[in-house]
């Protein structure tokens, strides 16, 4: 173990890559993507992520793993899934973990493409783990097929298990195109490993799409939660929807109240949330570049794509506020910086911040109400809005910038490296 964690560490310094944050989880080489299996677990917190080990780009997916005492210093584990079996040929998809005694058990899709007729298929399969380095797959999977959802199921969308406990009872929902339009199913179980199909949770919405990904329900303080990834098509980004209601347990359907964006970003994709070790709800998105998805590989990288800052949810006079869990410091005028998180007070209409990099720079200012950002980087200008306040809270890294405003955050893969200076000025 010390000696594979001195070869990724080895790794990440030889590459010499002043591109690579320093506070944002990435694999040593090779392309991440979704958060998966998120837990935590005989003390330690587990990550669990798509990955391609032999590119910087999206190819054919495993799991890799990494573990973490307090989720911002993480201990490489390797991969800990791979494609071995037929339903599972052409990628280990995303899904999540849950603890069932003194065992954890991994819920993911099996990715399978006929190499003839080219028919894809997905379904759900289990794996589990006694000791959280070592796994095993359930030898009777796939556990679910897409013939065991509603009418209309599509074979080649049906994906990302996200599983929970209660009263007693296991759960998933499930993301899934049917008949054309994106739906979120519940399945239920009473030992993980056979599954019912009991409902699709939302009535088909424009905001759901052609296909929903990666959906997770949650409660905080109380209050009821759905958030699920979108596939537009039609040359539209896909984003994340936060969905707030009431879950009706009687009849399996959950009850809308309002939709926004989880994120104003579309570089904020598949966010997965987890219960902390003190109960408190935490949530990890991948950050990804949505317009510039291959920049790094084409420019001679070997990584490609970082876990976002976790961040706690809190309600606060009844709307879902995310915050960095690092905690931050104050951002001080003409400030030398560090990677980190930074608090901003007293954020008036007549300021501009300026974020000054080696190979861009941010600018933060307010008009009409709304903050104004604008990312000038290497590979283009960007200008994003969020409801403008007094204070707010910013994290800094290489290759990337995330903004915390109450209720809105805006996460946003720059490609700017060594921000090092905050000036302050007039607008």
């Amino acid at each position: 173990m010390k000696a594979n964690e001195y070869l990724y560490h080895k790794i990440r310094g030889l590459d010499g890559d002043s591109f690579r944050p320093k506070k944002h989880f990435t694999a040593p080489v090779g392309w991440i993507n979704d958060p998966n299996g998120l837990v935590y677990y005989k003390g330690w917190y587990h990550l669990f992520c798509q990955y391609n080990p032999y590119g910087a780009k999206w190819g054919t997916m495993h799991w890799y793993h990494a573990r973490s005492k307090d989720l911002l210093n993480w201990e490489d584990l390797g991969v800990a899934l791979m494609p071995e079996h037929d339903y599972e040929r052409s990628g280990v998809f995303s899904g999540s973990a849950i603890v069932k005694g003194d065992r954890l058990y991994l819920l993911y899709t099996g990715h399978s493409i006929d190499p003839v007729s080219k028919k894809v298929v997905e379904s759900q399969c289990v794996a589990w783990t006694d000791d959280g380095l070592n796994f095993e797959k359930y030898d009777k999977n796939p556990v679910l097929l897409p013939a065991d959802g509603p009418e209309g199921q599509e074979d080649a969308n049906f994906r990302d298990p996200k599983a929970f406990e209660r009263d007693g009872k296991y759960y998933i929902v499930v993301a899934a195109g049917v008949s054309g339009h994106g739906e979120v199913l519940l399945f239920e179980s009473a030992d993980l490993l056979k599954w019912d199909y009991v409902s699709s949770l939302l009535p088909q919405t424009d905001f759901m799409g052609k296909v929903t990904e990666c959906p997770d329900f949650f409660t905080v303080d109380g209050q009821d939660y759905l958030a699920f990834s979108t596939i537009y098509g039609e040359g539209k980004p896909s984003l994340v929807n936060l969905v707030k209601g009431k879950m009706d347990w009687e009849k399996h359907k959950f009850l809308p109240e309002s939709q926004q964006l989880s994120d104003e970003s579309p570089d904020f994709y598949a966010s997965q949330s987890l219960e902390g070790k003190n109960g408190e709800r935490i949530v990890i998105p991948w950050l990804r570049s949505v317009d510039y998805t291959d920049y790094l590989a084409d420019t001679g990288h070997v990584w490609n794509g970082m876990m976002g800052m976790p961040r706690v949810l809190t309600v606060e006079n009844g709307e879902l506020v995310q915050r960095p869990i690092q905690a931050g410091q104050p951002l001080d005028h003409e400030a030398v910086l560090e990677a980190g998180t930074y608090q901003v007070t007293d954020f008036s209409a007549d300021k501009r911040l300026l974020l000054l990099g080696y190979n861009g720079r941010i600018e933060i200012s307010q008009a009409d109400g709304q903050f104004e950002i604008e990312v000038l980087s290497p590979v283009g200008d960007k200008k994003y809005q969020l409801p403008a306040r007094a204070d707010f809270e910013i994290t800094l890294d290489n290759s990337v910038f995330e903004m915390f405003a109450g209720s809105h955050t805006l996460s946003v893969f720059t490609f700017i490296k060594d921000i090092k200076q905050a000036v302050w000025d007039k607008k």
